[in-house]
């Protein structure tokens, strides 16, 4: 998905976010933002968002003297949500299809706000799972998901935020469950950005006891095929099912040259929700429509 105008915003957000975060003086914000701004002004429109924004991240953790600025807030959201695991499981297992709900908890979890502030609202987070299963997909491929994870060897798990991974670890337990002789792979971003998994926050959650974890080796907001490492790319071609979660795969993967990419996340811009033609806001479980 190419950028759009709308992107340019989410760009200047974050610059803003990342500032008031760590509370930098108005000097030193303003000749973030402008240097931004001029990288911004001649970016490639061409290229999707989460390609760009790396450019736009750069920038700001350079001034900043930080790579990693979300680094304790990740920790916060990893360790709040794990300690909800057996919670969240006797909410699945009380459900009549524990793999459906598993599924729709995962997506859920796109709709948590893992804000950039350093509180945890333990109640929003459980109301949201726990009404997981009353949220109406706007686009539903689930059954062809199961359908094809029913005769697949492999599967690569593309993980998005901080927090949401926990809840992506249970959907693979119970994926393992339902499909005992797949091999999982979860993918992880190479570096730091933002509030997205990385190889630290996959051993914090201890996902590698249902996944064997790999880095894509880039650092981009979602996963930009050509920037990444050599071998990530192996399996990304080899595996039978990918899952990719949250919006930042979708606008990088969307027009990948291989099928049986299903996207699971929530439509957080007008940009997305217009391609696919649903409400802003909207969840998702929606199957590549490119071809191999």
């Amino acid at each position: 998905m190419n950028l759009n105008l709308e992107c340019i915003t989410c760009n200047i957000k974050q610059v803003l976010t990342v500032t008031d975060l760590l509370k930098v003086d108005a000097a030193a914000k303003e000749t973030i933002m402008r240097e931004v701004l001029g990288y911004l002004q001649s970016a490639d429109y061409k290229r999707s968002n989460p390609e760009v924004i790396r450019g736009t991240w750069d920038i700001i953790t350079l001034h900043i003297n930080d790579p990693n600025p979300y680094r304790e807030i990740k920790c916060l959201y990893n360790t709040e949500l794990a300690n909800m695991t057996d919670t969240v499981r006797a909410l699945i297992e009380q459900s009549p299809d524990t793999l459906d709900t598993a599924l729709k908890i995962a997506i859920t979890a796109n709709l948590i706000d893992f804000a950039a502030n350093h509180t945890f609202d333990e109640a929003m987070v459980l109301r949201k799972i726990a009404t997981a299963n009353e949220q109406q997909l706007a686009i539903d491929d689930s059954k062809a998901l199961f359908e094809s994870l029913q005769t697949a060897h492999t599967l690569l798990y593309l993980g998005d935020n901080c927090g949401e991974i926990v809840l992506d670890k249970l959907f693979i337990e119970y994926i393992k469950i339902a499909f005992p002789n797949i091999k999982v792979y979860f993918g992880v971003r190479g570096e730091p950005i933002v509030n997205d998994v990385t190889l630290d926050d996959a051993a914090m959650v201890t996902m590698e006891d249902v996944a064997e974890v790999i880095s894509n080796g880039d650092g981009s907001l979602g996963t930009v095929i050509a920037r990444t490492a050599a071998a990530f790319r192996e399996v990304f071609y080899q595996a039978d099912v990918i899952i990719a979660k949250g919006q930042g795969n979708f606008e990088s993967l969307s027009e990948i040259d291989r099928g049986n990419i299903f996207f699971l996340f929530m439509a957080k811009c007008d940009a997305v929700a217009g391609l696919l033609q649903i409400p802003k806001l909207s969840i998702v479980c929606a199957k590549n429509q490119t071809t191999e």
